[in-house]
Parts: C-alpha cells; structure tokens; sequence
C-alpha cells in the first residue's frame, strides 16, 4: 500500500512537471490516470481544477475544486481555485467567501488577497478592495499583479494619480509589459498630461506596430488632444487590426466617429455609429450621439421614433444619451435631469466632495469662472465684457481655462484684462480643483455643464464653497455638487424648479448677457438689392432666415416651415450653409414637401461682423424647437433683424422668448407651432410691422435691458452676493430672486 502511494506521488510530481511546461493536454491525461487508480487524490483533483481555471472552463475548475474540498477541506489552494473559478463566472459574493476560507488557511498568500481584493471591488466594495491590495503588497511589496489591480481599480474611480504610481511600479520590473504600458497612457490622459501620453503611445506603437490596445491608446491621447485627423487614422487602424481577431468591439467604432465629429466630418462619423450600434454590446451614449448625428445630417427617417426609444431609455437609467443631446434634443425636463444624473453616476460613481476648511469672509468675493472656451467662442464674447466690467472693489475675478493651448486674441485680450488668469488645460482636474481650493475661490461658476471638453469632475471634490451652472449649458446638470442655477422668469419659471437638481437663480430681466462692445457690424458696401442678389436672395421677395445650427431643425419645424413657405409667394428660407452632403437633403426635404428646391439659400460662415451685416438682408428670423437661437438669437435682435420663437417647457426652448421680453418684443412669443406659422405668414404681410420691430430694435441697442451690460452685471452680482451671504450664514442653498 505505502508502494503504491509513492508511486502516485511521483507519477503526480512528474505530471506537476509537466503542466509546468505547459503540455495541458498530457498533463489533463496523467491526472485523469491518477484518479483512475486513486479517486480520492484530492492533489490531482486540486490541479484539475486549475487546468481548468487556465483552460477558461470555469464550471469544470468549479466541480474539481469542490471535489477536492470535500476530501481535503484543509488546502488553501483548492478554495482558492475555488475562488478564481467562481470569479470569473461572476459570482463575486462566493468568490469572495471562498478566498477568505483561502486565507484563514493561509494569512501570507499575497496573490489570493489580490484576487479578494478584485472581487471585492466588481462587488462595489472598493474601500475594502484597496485595504487587501495593500495587505497584499504589505507581504510581497514587488508583486506585479497587485499592483496591476489595484491601479486598475484606481484608474476606474478616477484616481489617476495614484493608479499612474502602481503602473510606474508595474513597469519598473516588466518594461516591457504591454497591458501596463496603455494603461499607464490613459491614467496620463486622465491627468490631462497627454504631452506625455503622447510620448508613450508612440513608444508603444513603434515596439508594437499591430497591437490593437497600443493603436487605441493612441487614438485616446489624439483625441484628448483635440487632434481630430490623428486620431481618426489611430481607431480606424484599430479597427482594421481588430477585424483580423475578436478583440474589434463597437467602442472603436464609436471613438472613432466622436474623432469625426471633432473634425466636422459628420456623414463619416455616422457611418461608425451605425457600426457601434449594431455591436453587442452597445457602447454607452453611442445610440444619442446617433440620433444628434441624424439631427445634424438631416437623416430624419425614423427620427421621432428614435427621440422616443433614447428619452424611454434615459428614463430607464441607462446610459444611452449624453445630458448634451438630451438638452438639446428633447422638450421634456425630467428625461434631461435624468440624462445629467445617469451621466454623473456613470463616470463619477463614487465622488464625494472634500471638507471644506473653515476660513475667514475675504475682503472682496472670489469668483471662478471655468471654462474651455477663454477664447473666440459663443458664450464668451457673451460674457467677456461682464468679467472685465465686475466692480472690482467688491470682486475679485479669477479664470481657470482648461481650452484650447493656443491663445488668440479673446484669449489674450481677457489675459490682460482680468485680474487673474490660469491656464489649466495640463492639469488633473484634482489638481485644478485643488488650485480652486488653494486660492480660496468663494464662487466656483461652471460655464461648460455638459458640453465640449467639460471637466465635471472638478466639481465633484468641491472646488469652492459655492458651485454654479451658468450659462454654457441650458438645463439642470442632474447633480446636488452644483448648488444654483442661473436663469430668470422665462427660461426657469418656479413651477419648474422640481425639474432642477439645483436652486434656481431668477436674474430681473434674462439670464444671458450681452457684450454689445464686441458686436460691431459691418456696413453694406453695396445697396441692399444689389447685397441680396450677391448673397443669392431675391431682389424683392419677402426673405424668411434661420441661422441656428443644423441639428436643432427639426422635421416638424421643417415641416411648418415649408407651409410657411407655400403661404408667401416668392419668399425664400436663407439658412446658414452646413457641410456639403446637408445641403441637398434639405432642398429634398423641401420638394418631399412640396416647395421648389431652388427657394432654400444658403449662408457660408462669415467673420462676425460680417454676418451681423447680412442681417439686414433678411425680413424675419424664424427659430428653431425645441432647441431655440440662443446667441444667434441674440446677435439677430442687435442687428436689428425681427425674430420669431415659440415657447417650449426646457431651458433651450424658452432661451430666444426671454431674449423677446428682454428686449421688449413679448408679441413675438407664440404658444404652439400652429400659431407660429399663423404669425409668421401675417407678419410676411405686414412690412409695416416689421418695419416698426427693426425701429424698436434700433433703439432697444442703448436702451433695453437684454443689451444694458452694466444693469446685467448688476443683477448678477447681487446674485453672487446673495449666494455668499447665505454661506457665510450656514444656511443651504434656496431659490433666489434678484430684484429689478
């Protein structure tokens, strides 16, 4: 009998050897021998179990592993494989209770508190995670793959700095570790180091030509970068390599076409996101960044059923669409708070915002603007004028630009005008939110929300006392970390304040201001029929304009617009120009509905007081719904040009109502479409009115509210002050109203 078993154990010794050197299949054989004589050799079945974990057939290593257990409870490596085997079959709650039983038989096995450790943390229990990883390194200070995990689990809750050390650590004893090379890249991006990221991708690329993850990770950096054409090459070639293996997934597709869309190249980037909606699973905010490209492409075929399907999906939790196309996209406020709170729980699952230490009231207010448009961009030559103009005895200004590198000379100009300017745009927004902290910023006010190159995070960890969504983005961002929201009477009424995560700021008049120093307007050089026949308008026919981004018309607006058209004969739409593939699919759209092609004319892209001259060309703006003109709108009414709206219940879709009561033409607000066409086709009969609205605007320039930048900065000054004196008192965040 004692022969025997030393003969088992060498035959397993041997078979030990063997599976060593990878020879599965002998090894699987000898082990199957051994039972076959000796069926409670728990050994045997313990390295069954193993080769089954490496095989990826997980229920085999499972049935082996409790085999094994059941004849010898005792080996802390068979409730490990155990473990292993349950993990990757998703049930994390068992793995995790059988590396415990693993470890009370074992306390030092460093690389079962590793795989603890990661179940832990896909079971949600990060803290815990973090507190085995380090028991981890505790006994084994080099192991790789401890630190892989953790910084991998660093890297999903955002701790890029910490997550970019445990990659360091990684490769400071395998250089040439690939999956720690992309993810030391994208920890780098996260920090918004890309310069670096840079150098790496490329390093990564030039040992690997064909890698699909060094390819992608180059793709991410170019695209953080804003270096569109790159980065379309980087993905389109991770496509490429990936269509040769199962590791192509619908992300490259959809990363592939936001490149496209970053460059402008939206029928290419359409053309991915039917790719990446077609893949399983669907990317995240692949099926909206669909539909805005539908909107932007005048590809209307199944167009409302497609709003339909994304708002019942947001509604659902899902994160289907980003909080920016819902905003825009959707005329129903709670599916647009709910895409901003899907959006935050999604990327920012777990922030929390730091303590805030007690300090002394300042002399004068600190106030923070952020933003990634500190240059010749919409919302700031809104609001230029209002920084360089805030009453500097009781304020102190301060930008944080995380934009673009390149300074032109809005950037410059702003350098030089206000007191304090920093480009953060190689900054973590950690570190951002810490420089905010350092400077003991009163009012951190976010001027992007949820729009391009928007940095949230920063206001996740509390970046001042005070956090404010102002004016980039129209909607509540879904989120208790900003606490008000400036709007007024129109765009954010009391009965909508359920509708706002934050506290409604009421400003007397509207909530956009205007630099009307930066809206010079260039003169006609020729006589009006003359300037109209150059820009391709008739001499005298009665000219209809919208010069709103394509992608806020809509088939139904379209669809009036036409029946406008076919009620005033020899009038014609004048649009501002798209990309070229656009511009026929409208003309097509207008036949579709009856109406020659030949009467929609387009508008190229101007320098703007150009295109505030061209105004003049033009009888009646017509907005767009439910997304209306908000700067455009605005520049229409200073150029003197009649502007017609209609009112919606969403922030976009009252913005050019208020604009209307602000500048005193409250008649110009229609209820429904219906009416809108109604008082589109009186007014088209009706110069004499028409004439009377360019005169009112004509005098509005120096005496309505809506163009009044020192009464604007009035009212919004008494609303910073306001929200600090509720902060310096302890008292919560409250509905605010500024009076006139």
């Amino acid at each position: 009998m004692e022969s025997a078993t030393k003969e088992i154990d060498r035959e397993f010794d041997a078979m030990l050897r063997i599976h060593q050197e990878g020879l599965l299949d002998q090894a699987e054989a000898g082990y199957q021998e051994i039972l076959r004589r000796a069926p409670r050799h728990h050994q045997s079945l313990g390295m069954l179990g193993i080769l089954g974990i490496q095989r990826s057939h997980l229920d085999d290593a499972l049935r082996y592993a409790d085999l094994a257990i059941a004849i010898e409870p005792r080996i802390s490596n068979t409730h490990a494989t155990r473990g292993n085997a349950l993990h990757g079959l998703k049930r994390h709650e068992e793995a995790i209770e059988a590396y415990q039983v693993a470890l009370l038989l074992d306390p030092g096995a460093h690389d079962v508190l590793t795989n603890l450790a990661n179940a832990l943390n896909r079971q949600g229990h990060f803290e815990r995670a973090m507190q085995c990883y380090d028991r981890a390194l505790a006994i084994c200070p080099t192991s790789i793959d401890t630190h892989y995990n953790r910084g991998v689990a660093l890297f999903e809750k955002g701790r890029h700095a910490e997550a970019l050390v445990d990659f360091d650590a990684v490769l400071a004893r395998s250089s040439d570790d690939p999956d720690a090379q992309c993810r030391r890249i994208y920890a780098l991006c996260g920090l918004h180091l890309h310069q670096e990221a840079l150098a790496e991708s490329n390093k990564a690329i030039a040992r690997r030509a064909s890698s699909v993850d060094a390819w992608r990770a180059h793709g991410h950096v170019l695209l953080g970068m804003g270096n569109s054409p790159k980065a379309v090459q980087a993905f389109e070639r991770v496509i490429a390599l990936g269509a040769l293996s199962p590791r192509s997934c619908g992300e490259d597709h959809f990363l592939a076409a936001r490149s496209l869309v970053v460059g402008n190249r939206h029928d290419e980037a359409l053309l991915h996101l039917e790719k990446a909606l077609d893949s399983d699973p669907v990317p995240a905010y692949a099926a909206g960044d669909h539909f805005l490209a539908m909107a932007q492409l005048v590809r209307w075929r199944d167009f409302d059923s497609a709003k339909a399907r994304l708002c019942e999906a947001v509604m659902r939790g899902e994160p289907t669409a980003s909080p920016f196309v819902m905003a825009v996209g959707c005329d129903d406020l709670e599916v647009i708070r709910q895409a901003g709170a899907t959006f935050m729980a999604h990327f920012f699952p777990d922030a929390e915002p730091l303590p805030l230490p007690e300090r002394s009231p300042h002399e004068r207010i600190r106030l923070g603007y952020f933003s990634a448009d500190f240059h010749a961009h919409a919302t700031t030559l809104l609001i230029a004028e209002l920084l360089e103009k805030h009453d500097n005895s009781k304020f102190e200004v301060f930008l944080f630009s995380f934009g673009p590198s390149a300074p032109d000379d809005m950037t410059k100009r702003l350098t030089q005008s206000i007191d304090h300017f920093f480009d953060v745009s190689q900054e973590s927004d950690s570190a951002v939110c810490a420089l905010s902290r350092k400077l003991e910023i009163d009012l951190a006010i976010d001027l992007k929300g949820y729009t391009q190159n928007c940095r949230p995070r920063i206001f996740t960890e509390r970046a001042a006392p005070v956090q404010v969504n102002y004016l980039g983005y129209p909607a509540s961002m879904g989120t208790t970390c900003i606490d008000y929201i400036v709007g007024d009477a129109i765009v954010t009424p009391p009965e909508h304040a359920r509708f706002y995560a934050e506290q409604i700021v009421t400003l007397p008049h509207c909530y956009q201001p205007n630099a009307s120093g930066l809206r010079s307007i260039a003169p006609l050089q020729v006589d009006k029929a003359t300037a109209r026949n150059a820009a391709g308008l008739p001499a005298n026919g009665f000219v209809f304009c919208c010069f709103n981004n394509t992608y806020k018309i809509t088939p139904a607006v379209f669809a009036v617009w036409m029946r406008i058209l076919h009620a005033v004969p020899d009038s014609v739409l004048w649009l501002y120009r798209p990309d070229s593939g656009t511009e026929p699919r409208l003309r097509q759209e207008a036949l579709n509905l009856g109406i020659s092609p030949e009467r929609l004319v387009f508008a190229p892209r101007q320098p703007l007081p150009d295109h505030l001259s061209r105004h003049a060309l033009a009888d009646l703006f017509l907005d767009t719904f439910p997304c209306n003109a908000h700067t455009t709108g605005s520049d229409a009414l200073w150029a003197g040009l009649p502007l017609l709206t209609c009112l919606g219940t969403t922030f976009a879709s009252r913005v050019a109502a208020s604009l209307l009561h602000a500048v005193g033409l409250p008649e110009m607000v229609m209820p429904t479409l219906e009416a809108y066409a109604t008082r589109a086709i009186e007014l088209a009969a009706d110069p004499m009115e028409l004439q009377g609205q360019r005169e009112h605007l004509h005098q509005a320039r120096t005496s309505a509210p809506l163009f009044d930048i020192e009464r604007y900065r009035s009212g919004i000054e008494a609303a910073y002050q306001m929200m600090m004196e509720r902060h310096m008192r302890r008292e919560p965040p409250i509905p605010l109203v500024v009076p006139a």
